[in-house]
């Protein structure tokens, strides 16, 4: 009886050790995460190098699926970096603007703007995978991802295939029978 309560002492104080630790790892983690956040909208905002704004907003995209409130005050450098003149800039946005899970109202019609009009086959891609990121909330955006699939449509190879892709995709997503 005696080993029995010393195993289930070591456990209970197993356990308790176990979650406290889980709990200031995730509040030194997210300590981290802000500042890491704080880098890349500097990057983002200052950077003449269009590589580095693409990986900052790369990077941004992916703490905004984690927690959207980690990017909210990066959200009006994003915004910019949609119109920015480096094509690369604005498909690394578009794709961003998806994820940071922003309303539809708001980012989604710039989204179906930078799908129907940017001259760039890459910068498509990239609002067509944000709208996809955007998930059932953009059913808005179906008719002109149907066209651009439409349009698109036999396509063997290169950018037109990706697009072809990314947007059958983001229908796919939107419509719930993807995930």
């Amino acid at each position: 009886m005696g080993a029995t309560k010393l195993t289930r002492a070591m456990c209970a104080i197993a356990l308790f050790n176990s979650a406290l630790y889980l709990c200031v790892m995730d509040a030194a983690f997210a300590g981290e995460k802000e500042e890491r956040v704080k880098k890349l909208t500097a990057d983002l905002r200052k950077s003449k190098d269009a590589k580095a704004r693409v990986t900052a907003l790369q990077e941004l995209g992916e703490l905004a699926q984690i927690k959207k409130s980690l990017v909210q005050d990066s959200l009006p450098d994003i915004y910019k970096a949609v119109e920015d003149k480096d094509p690369g800039v604005r498909a690394a946005a578009a794709e961003t603007l998806g994820k940071a899970d922003e309303p539809y109202d708001k980012a989604g019609d710039i989204l179906v703007k930078m799908l129907k009009d940017d001259k760039e086959t890459g910068v498509k891609i990239g609002a067509a995978k944000g709208l996809a990121a955007m998930g059932m909330t953009a059913k808005a955006a179906l008719p002109a991802l149907q066209e651009v699939v439409q349009a698109t449509k036999g396509e063997q190879k290169g950018q037109l295939k990706a697009l072809n892709t990314a947007a059958k995709s983001a229908v796919q997503v939107i419509r719930g029978t993807k995930k």
